[in-house]
């Protein structure tokens, strides 16, 4: 008798095991080659079901392909979102793979990320690769620094998940609008654009050269000063100038992608000696379900429409902006916003919560 129990209980357990493992290969199921945006071949899942997004751009272009529901990780900004909530409110549920630059691992095991999605400066970090690599988890650079790679980026996510349809449509979108400013502002000279200070987050933290912003700007007849002035890349994300050098400039006008920026700007009495300044000229840009001009903005399309009617209303005084953006945000994030939330997107008000200090 103790025999077979013996018996019994070793069946039992190699049983246990193989329905383990067929459960485990169940879950992975089938897998595919993916090419991502630093060129690399990896093999995905077929169905990728726990995501793990290692910086906010990459959770936003999920919820325009309306792939949300394969989030499991997020960066902690992204989470308090206004229209990522209303999009997916579960996010404020989600782990957090990524913090203070580093990938946590613990969270990662949590979850049973079966993909994990990363930026450039992640994957030049070994020491943050390799731990992806010990734990299985297979990943894809997700990341641009321009319009054309944002593209590209937005193309590996549909196929990712299936989406090509849903990210051609809104690649499709993105050009018609950038289009439609190009034939209003091709008869403005470079001598006759204003020259535009763009303040990112910080008042004193702006754009370089080869830097996403600088291009929106650009395709919106505006003269990016810093870039102009020659600010570089100093092996940071984030750059800075300081407020002697913008008084050196004394640009036309301000720009800023953080309402709490543009008061300090107007209010402070450091700023007061600037031509700008004294005429009123700071503006806060749009704010939606990405800050629109920011490097890690999915949005770009919309800022560019965005700067080029401040500075050329006539050239757009048919287009009625609340109408375009209620129009954008219910055809590629499924949200039906009422006229209030329309307003303060416009306004760049009360849609993200700033970490940044503002000066």
């Amino acid at each position: 008798m103790k025999k077979t129990w013996i018996s019994l209980l070793l069946v039992l357990s190699i049983l246990w095991t193989c329905c383990a493992c067929t459960g485990s290969q169940v879950s992975s199921g089938e897998t595919r080659t993916v090419t991502d945006c630093m060129g690399r071949k990896v093999e995905i899942p077929q169905n990728p079901q726990s995501v793990a997004c290692m910086y906010s751009s990459i959770a936003h272009i999920m919820a325009m392909l309306d792939a949300e529901e394969a989030l499991s990780g997020t960066p902690k900004g992204v989470k308090s979102d206004t229209l990522m909530l209303m999009k997916f409110p579960q996010i404020a549920e989600t782990a957090t793979p990524y913090q203070e630059g580093a990938i946590n691992v613990e969270e990662l095991l949590r979850i049973d990320a079966d993909l994990a999605l990363i930026r450039y400066s992640t994957a030049s970090n070994k020491g943050e690769t390799e731990k992806l690599d010990k734990l299985g988890i297979p990943y894809l650079v997700i990341d641009y620094r321009s319009l054309d790679e944002l593209k590209t980026a937005i193309r590996v996510m549909g196929t990712v998940f299936d989406r090509e349809e849903r990210a051609e449509a809104y690649i499709k979108f993105q050009e018609e609008t950038v289009d439609l400013v190009a034939k209003r502002l091709q008869d403005i000279p470079k001598e006759e654009q204003p020259a535009v200070y763009h303040s990112v987050n910080e008042a004193i933290r702006t754009d370089a050269q080869g830097d996403i912003c600088g291009e929106i700007m650009q395709q919106a007849a505006v003269r990016d000063i810093s870039i102009e002035k020659g600010i570089k890349q100093a092996g940071s994300d984030k750059i800075y100038t300081t407020l002697e050098e913008i008084y050196k400039w004394d640009p036309d006008a301000f720009i800023a992608n953080e309402s709490s920026v543009t008061e300090y700007i107007l209010s402070d009495m450091k700023w007061k000696g600037l031509t700008a300044v004294r005429q009123g000229k700071v503006y806060t840009l749009p704010v939606g379900a990405t800050r629109w001009c920011h490097p890690g903005s999915i949005e770009t399309h919309m800022a560019v429409l965005a700067i080029a009617r401040i500075f050329y209303p006539q050239k757009f005084s048919d287009i009625n902006m609340k109408a375009y953006t209620k129009d954008y945000y219910e055809e590629f994030f499924r949200l039906k916003l009422d006229d209030k939330t329309i307003e303060k997107i416009l306004k760049g008000e009360g849609m993200h919560n700033s970490n940044s200090p503002v000066r």
